[in-house]
């Protein structure tokens, strides 16, 4: 469904919307590290105009799975992030530079939670998944306590006690022994 306001539909008073994104937006766009964990993200915008600037007060809310960055493990995190975003008018954000021209420190110092909007629609949806990336872990756990796998067997710590000794993984190779000494062992067939 898609999450579409249009500007000339707005008064000054505030107006709220609701929608349920489908879960494709985390299959596009959070490829390898999350996957969708529901059907829908829950997104609520109020919307309030003056002029030609337009507020957004919103919340996302959903699931996403992934596997846990220390123990490998599936699991799913619940996230529920509120937001706030400003679009002016068209020409607003222009820092004077000559037309065609990129001004990169203007770039640099720009708001991010003020964008322009084309003086006829305001897309909510993709403001709403650019929220919801954003509220995500880069490194996501299990548990804040997940203690991982072992180095040396693999084994996951937080199921199984191991007989291996933590110091052993951590024991530097022999000075004379060079990274590059497994490749002269490695034989490569010729394509007939």
């Amino acid at each position: 469904m898609p999450f579409t306001l249009k500007i000339a539909d707005l008064d000054t008073a505030s107006r709220t919307l609701n929608a349920e994104l489908g879960a494709a937006w985390c299959e596009e766009r959070l490829t390898g590290l999350y996957r969708a964990a529901c059907d829908h993200v829950d997104a609520a915008a109020d919307v309030t105009r003056v002029a030609d600037v337009v507020e957004v007060k919103g919340r996302v809310r959903g699931r996403v799975g992934f596997d846990c960055s220390r123990c490998a493990e599936p699991a799913t995190l619940a996230f529920d992030t509120a937001f706030t975003h400003h679009f002016v008018g068209p020409g607003k954000l222009a820092t004077g530079a000559a037309a065609g021209e990129i001004d990169e420190d203007a770039d640099a110092d720009a708001d991010p939670d003020v964008s322009e909007h084309d003086g006829v629609h305001i897309e909510l949806e993709e403001l709403c998944v650019e929220y919801a990336i954003l509220a995500l872990p880069d490194v996501p756990l299990c548990d804040e306590e997940c203690r991982g796998l072992c180095a040396l067997c693999g084994a996951n710590r937080n199921r199984e006690t191991c007989a291996c000794r933590p110091e052993a993984a951590h024991v530097p190779p022999p000075a004379t022994a060079s990274p590059w000494e497994r490749l002269k062992e490695l034989r490569v067939e010729p394509k007939a």
